[in-house]
């Protein structure tokens, strides 16, 4: 093979890395950031020489193990290139289609497609990650008619362990394209229009190969007005079993004390939001704002003393932390914020909080009576244990997925509830309560996030095998793309995914 003139760039050894907050480390042999998919296949080669298992990664969002390797690591963000749609061999024109690398984060997807005067059709409350890591892990934003964001996949151009392109659509009829795609410098793309293909690679947390490009829907660009208000659980849970407020909401999401107040009621602190047909227009101000003060404050001070601080009282004083979790929600409420949709659903700096989270997905006839488990949980732990829930959970709503390891995979017409609890990192007994919420939500048919803290795997009621119906279709594409293993880890180890699985 001839040795590239990027070699330091492509073959690294000894760099460590580690995730945004700092509780996923690893050391591998090699760690490699390449600008150009003729070094992406560099490495393939490298490694297949080497015998290394190899895992791509993005942003370091994630909380999991999904993307941690012992042998080599790469590095996608040098992969970030928007290409024309004319180099999309359509079977209409597709004026809402992007077609882009992999490592591009969500924040440049956002002003590229401005630029373009599009939007994406949804989002989550953060812009950091990459599309390829958003998209193969299932992450999703809020509401009943919007799915998350492997939903909204045209095509897939992924690069297998053998050095193979593949662009995988819908099987013939529904898939967007005649022929491949044309790449300079990709060489010859296997064309493969297959449900089973489509619906396994989309949602594969890089098990399947190396995403290497995605064409999405995306829509015109739009704006949003939303609206943050107080309420309690009694109310909010009334509401929920009516259900029109779902359905009258393009979002709607439901942040909940798990403490007491008021007697045996929960503070809540509702979000709507809906299309809005005007702009904010203001004197002083060129666009709308959230809440001005707790924005300027997280703007001011630096994100390590904000960090640092919090964990020490609540580590300290932890009898503070339901008070805490309260004021929280209090200072939260706003009204009349009107800005571009990518804008006002992203959650701003406070994602650059020091912080870990478990999710859980619960199903739609079960996720109210997994909300009334929860708060018994939290407040039991308190008792015995002093183990606290540093913030409220989020309840978002979320339409069902047919990706095959989505964990919104469900019947098209209905949602999932997503539930997320969100931890101060570094939190005495933190972990400890997210794995003990996470091990009673599988009876209520909770799925975990495959980006966030989970324990899947084993062979009991967290089994992926039991979550997953159609698992055995998915480790059927497995066998086919990874016949021998090239992206395996210690998570697909613990999932049943490996090989040597086949071995017992």
């Amino acid at each position: 093979m001839t040795i590239p003139t990027s070699k330091s760039r492509i073959f690294i050894s000894r760099k460590r890395w580690k995730n945004y907050v700092d509780d996923q480390r690893a050391d591998p042999l090699r760690f490699s950031k390449p600008g150009r998919l003729s070094e992406l296949r560099e490495i393939l080669e490298e490694a297949y020489k080497l015998g290394l298992k190899v895992k791509a990664i993005g942003s370091g969002h994630s909380s999991s193990d999904i993307a941690i390797s012992r042998d080599w690591m790469i590095d996608t963000h040098g992969l970030n290139q928007v290409f024309n749609n004319s180099q999309l061999n359509l079977n209409t024109p597709g004026d809402n289609l992007f077609f882009v690398e992999c490592g591009i984060r969500i924040r440049e997807v956002n002003k590229k497609l401005e630029k373009l005067g599009k939007a994406l059709i949804n989002m989550g409350a953060y812009d950091g990650q990459t599309i390829a890591g958003v998209i193969s892990t299932s992450t999703h934003g809020s509401g009943i008619t919007l799915g998350a964001f492997p939903d909204y996949l045209k095509a897939i151009i992924l690069l297998a362990e053998d050095g193979t392109l593949h662009q995988i659509e819908r099987s013939p009829g529904s898939g967007i394209s005649k022929g491949p795609a044309q790449i300079s410098g990709a060489g010859q793309i296997n064309f493969i229009q297959d449900d089973d293909y489509f619906f396994s690679v989309g949602v594969s947390m890089g098990c399947l190969g190396i995403i290497y490009a995605v064409v999405i829907e995306v829509t015109n660009k739009y704006m949003l007005e939303e609206t943050r208000h107080f309420s309690q659980w009694t109310e909010v849970k009334k509401e929920l079993q009516e259900g029109k407020i779902l359905q009258e909401r393009r979002h709607y999401e439901v942040l909940v004390s798990p403490y007491f107040f008021n007697g045996n009621d929960h503070k809540c602190l509702v979000t709507e939001r809906n299309i809005s047909h005007r702009e904010y227009k203001s004197p002083l101000l060129p666009r709308g704002h959230r809440k001005i003060l707790p924005e300027l404050f997280v703007r001011i001070v630096p994100t390590f003393i904000i960090d640092a601080a919090i964990r020490f009282l609540i580590n300290h004083f932890p009898k503070i932390i339901p008070s805490f979790v309260q004021t929280e929600i209090n200072t939260l409420t706003d009204k009349g914020y009107i800005d571009k949709s990518y804008k006002v659903l992203n959650l701003g700096r406070d994602n650059n909080l020091a912080a870990y989270a478990t999710e859980i997905a619960l199903p739609q006839k079960s996720y109210l009576d997994a909300v009334e488990e929860i708060i018994r949980i939290v407040n039991h732990s308190v008792d015995e244990g002093r183990q606290y829930l540093t913030a409220p959970f989020s309840l978002r709503f979320v339409k069902c997925s047919p990706f095959y390891l989505s964990m919104q995979h469900g019947d098209m017409n209905e949602f999932v509830c997503m539930i997320e609890f969100p931890t101060v990192s570094k939190t005495i007994g933190g972990l400890e309560l997210l794995a003990r919420i996470e091990d009673a939500l599988y009876r209520f048919g909770g799925i975990p996030h495959w980006g966030q803290i989970n324990h899947v795997g084993g062979q009991g009621q967290s089994s992926v095998e039991k979550l997953y119906p159609r698992f055995n279709d998915w480790m059927r594409i497995y066998k086919k793309l990874v016949p021998e293993g090239r992206f395996e880890n210690d998570f697909t180890h613990r999932c049943g995914i490996s090989h040597f699985h086949d071995l017992k």
